[in-house]
């Protein structure tokens, strides 16, 4: 019963989904001192651009700092200071890179549960105003996957995947990483779900956020990564049946990317899916994203590169 109640908290009404729905796209940051130091500036000024809440794609750290509880805790303080919700989707420099000697050598494993812990509290985001969410292990109990997570916001249900570069912990070699298996099959489940949810709801958008580039060029082409073929395909499998809008949202490259680089099984551009790769370090700066039912286009993206509010002025 519990499990039901958060979800009717989470899907209003299908009237209540016209409305206009703002909200922010960041990843791969913080890096470095400079980004650390401007980090509150830098929230400031996405939340003063008039958006709802902020999704952090993944890498919130640099490959070469340790995967340590005070690095987490330090992240978690940055995060949950945020004026608005703020939702993280978590990154391969932060657990499936952590056995690397430059992240100091940690169990991957063992410090994705140290993320779950702190970074994905029951039924809630972060940030200082929260917003109500459902993980996957509130609605397919048994599931670890709590950080996989589903909200619906004005027009458009949200879903996140812990799916994270460069090769998903797949690599190329013929033997498949049980871990591998079992949280891409988690994945596949947790996208099926998110997307008959948006049909019943009526959703204007379907909204997935994960962390890699899936690599979808390769796709097409007809040379799909192991990692994440299986998923590029169950992407497009959900954009050739869902009638509104499908976008992917992730980080990985550090390069903004806006396309729309997904074929149909006829080799047919397909039109209502569109990909978004956020500003990352050393570049600080973020994307806005607008789903609106009323206009045309539904989607307007509009990127935002950083610049440190002046000495003497405040940032909204």
């Amino acid at each position: 019963m519990r499990i039901l109640a958060v979800l009717a908290l989470l899907l209003p009404a299908r009237a209540a989904l016209a409305a206009a729905l703002a909200f922010a796209l960041i990843g791969d940051v913080p890096y470095n001192r400079f980004e650390r130091t401007w980090f509150a500036d830098y929230l400031a000024q996405v939340t003063a651009d008039e958006v709802d809440f902020v999704i952090h794609a993944g890498d919130i750290k640099s490959g070469g700092e340790y995967c340590s509880d005070e690095l987490f805790d330090d992240r978690l303080g940055r995060f949950d200071a945020s004026p608005i919700p703020f939702v993280l989707v978590p990154g391969d420099n932060e657990w499936s890179d952590c056995d690397r000697r430059s992240a100091g050598r940690y169990d991957p494993l063992e410090r994705l549960e140290a993320l779950r812990r702190r970074f994905f509290p029951p039924h809630s985001s972060l940030g200082r105003r929260r917003m109500a969410v459902a993980s996957q292990a509130d609605v397919m109990p048994g599931s670890p996957y709590r950080e996989n997570l589903i909200w619906q916001a004005g027009p458009a249900t949200f879903v996140t995947l812990n799916v994270v570069g460069p090769s998903n912990g797949r690599g190329r070699g013929k033997k498949v990483p049980a871990e591998f298996a079992r949280r891409n099959g988690a994945n596949l489940a947790w996208l099926a779900h998110g997307a008959a949810e948006a049909r019943a709801r009526g959703s204007a958008a379907l909204v997935i956020t994960m962390q890699a580039n899936p690599w979808i060029e390769a796709f097409v082409k007809g040379d799909p990564h192991p990692g994440f073929g299986e998923l590029v395909a169950a992407l497009r499998l959900v954009a050739e049946t869902f009638e509104g809008q499908v976008l992917l949202l992730h980080g990985d490259q550090h390069v903004l990317t806006i396309d729309q680089p997904l074929t149909d099984r006829h080799g047919r551009p397909l039109a209502n899916f569109t990909r978004v790769q956020c500003y990352g370090s050393p570049l600080m700066g973020w994307v806005r994203i607008v789903i609106d039912p009323a206009a045309l286009p539904v989607l307007s993206i509009t990127p935002n590169a950083y610049s440190p509010t002046p000495p003497g002025k405040v940032s909204p």
